[in-house]
């Protein structure tokens, strides 16, 4: 029992210490040395509790949502059935943006996510293209085909925005208006997202 305790311990003190690292540091401090000595802990023991480091940083990845879930993010705003677009997108985009912010892990894998592939940002990445696709799906519930087409874009851009202004690369954000004129919402409640698109109806991920 006491050494079970202690595994739990010395494991928690090894995904800590990635976290550290990456808030402070980004995904390029990440080493077995590093995260080793950050943790106080003997190396050996993230071969012989996780396998390699990467076996480390999946369990990390593992350990937590990175982002809101759909449900957090429609009770965070007030929708109305038929509310313009642009209306929805804005507040969402800052509530996103202030979620990553918020956490300096979370800020920097999306920073890094393009540039290091490791179990942390791959992680990372499917979750933030699974946030915009349901969004997209479920904002455009009940529309026809142009308006769900339109609302797809429009998360797009605003994903490839935010993710810009996170990356201290700012974009103005007026472009989003020129997509969302015109663009009517569908389902505002947070209930079940749809599941009955056909496969080219989907968002496509190779934009995000």
């Amino acid at each position: 029992m006491l050494r079970t305790r202690s595994r739990a311990k010395t494991e928690e003190k090894f995904l800590n210490a990635v976290l550290e690292l990456v808030a402070h540091d980004g995904c390029c401090a990440l080493g077995v040395n590093a995260v080793a000595h950050k943790a106080g802990a003997d190396k050996v023991l993230i071969y012989r509790y996780f396998g390699n480091l990467q076996g480390l940083l999946l369990r990390v990845a593992e350990s937590r949502p990175w982002l809101p879930s759909l449900d957090e993010l429609l009770n965070s705003l007030k929708l109305e059935t038929d509310q313009p677009a642009a209306e929805i997108i804005h507040p969402l985009a800052r509530v996103l943006t202030h979620h990553i912010r918020a956490d300096r892990a979370t800020h920097q894998i999306l920073r890094w996510r393009k540039a290091e592939a490791n179990p942390l940002t791959e992680h990372f990445s499917k979750q933030w293209k699974e946030v915009w696709q349901k969004l997209s799906e479920h904002l455009s519930t009940g529309l026809d085909y142009d308006a769900r087409e339109a609302w797809k874009r429009l998360t797009e851009l605003t994903a490839l925005i935010i993710e810009a202004e996170l990356c201290d690369e700012r974009v103005h954000s007026g472009c989003i208006d020129q997509i969302a004129n015109g663009i009517v919402t569908g389902r505002v409640t947070p209930a079940a997202t749809t599941t009955d698109y056909l496969i080219e109806d989907q968002l496509p991920t190779n934009l995000l």
